[in-house]
């Protein structure tokens, strides 16, 4: 080949690349608003879930800490406060895992649902079957893990993923902790 022979090449690459990368950022934006308006209808199914007799939630700017990435209040169709929704985001793992809990005034918890993890298919994936799940609800105070026979303040582990258990009863625990926070405050 002719030097060129390798200059032709590069520019008809170059050319290529470079519609293919203004068709991406078309698309991107085109796409920007469905996505994100998308994500939104999925966090309120998911808050609706752990607290399903909230009628409303309004976010509460500064009040995360820790591994919770947002706060909401979460209240009836009066006004009337039911609690709170948080957005979790505990280390598991296979990764970052993101679930929402429920946490109702009397600092209980109404619901846990798992959003996004990449935990192993068959072991931390379990970890979001609504029978695991359901344990949390009604619990309060900090929650341990135990393998068998779990009593009033534990949570049996899924089997063979103690790490994932671990790191959603942790996030639990921390919205437990926050809850109460916010509960103290609202009192003041």
């Amino acid at each position: 080949m002719k030097n060129n022979d390798y200059i032709r090449l590069g520019g008809i690459l170059l050319a290529i690349t470079s519609v293919v990368a203004l068709l991406l950022g078309f698309f991107n934006d085109a796409t920007r608003d469905i996505i994100a308006a998308s994500k939104e209808e999925a966090k309120i199914a998911s808050m609706q879930s752990v607290m399903p007799q909230a009628a409303a939630f309004t976010l509460l700017e500064g009040k995360a800490a820790g591994s919770a990435a947002e706060v909401q209040a979460a209240s009836d169709a009066q006004g009337t406060s039911l609690g709170w929704c948080f957005t979790m985001t505990p280390k598991g793992y296979g990764g970052t895992i993101t679930l929402m809990v429920g946490v109702n005034t009397d600092l209980t918890v109404s619901g846990v649902e798992i959003v996004d993890h990449g935990e192993t298919a068959g072991l931390g994936a379990n970890a979001q079957n609504p029978q695991w799940l359901s344990q949390f609800t009604g619990k309060s105070g900090t929650l341990s893990v135990v393998k068998n026979a779990p009593q009033d303040d534990q949570i049996q582990a899924v089997t063979s993923a103690t790490i994932t258990s671990k790191a959603v009863t942790g996030a639990v625990n921390e919205a437990l902790a926050l809850a109460a926070d916010l509960a103290e405050e609202a009192a003041q």
